[in-house]
């Protein structure tokens, strides 16, 4: 008795199937019973007590900030100007904007807030990885014109050598 070994799309259509319940199966185990407790306002009011405004723009963190927190997960920081907004003697109004040469208000607290990706230094990499791809692609396409010359030279030769037209005597016959 033979065996009939199954088709190759027997088998693409079985491994859909199965990655496809396993999908549907993750999806249907995630229900909101474990989803994360949100803190109220009487548990962390600092929410509502510092009013912080970025100040300035995304930089790097120096090498001995990389394992604090807010380097992470990008290792990039900005600077924040806090103000307590609950303080009596503080009105509740936003960080202004000043010079570094000026003190900072009373009242106000510098903290550092992660941040995303810095936008030029992504597109400075993105263009760095296009044109390290572009020069492998002309050093392939290169590689191969030549190999593809080399080839059909010595396909010649043979071919020439099948049907007698190279000989030792100065091409004579």
């Amino acid at each position: 008795m033979l065996l009939r070994l199954p088709t190759p799309a027997c088998i693409t259509t079985i491994c859909f199937m199965i990655l496809t319940w396993s999908c549907w199966s993750v999806v249907a185990d995630g229900d909101l019973s474990h989803a994360p407790i949100l803190p109220t306002s009487k548990d962390n009011n600092t929410q509502q007590q510092l009013l912080c405004l970025p100040f300035g723009a995304c930089e790097p963190c120096p090498e001995e900030s990389l394992q604090q927190p807010f380097c992470q997960p990008f290792g990039n920081r900005r600077l924040m100007h806090c103000v307590n907004i609950t303080s009596p003697s503080n009105p509740p109004s936003p960080p202004s904007e000043h010079s570094p040469s000026q003190p900072h208000p009373e009242g106000e607290t510098l903290a550092w807030e992660s941040c995303g990706r810095i936008i030029s230094q992504e597109r400075a990499d993105f263009f760095e990885f296009i044109a390290c791809n572009v020069f492998f692609a002309i050093v392939a396409l290169f590689v191969l014109f030549v190999r593809s010359r080399r080839l059909q030279a010595i396909q010649a030769r043979q071919l020439a050598a099948r049907i007698g037209l190279i000989r030792g005597n100065n091409g004579r016959r």
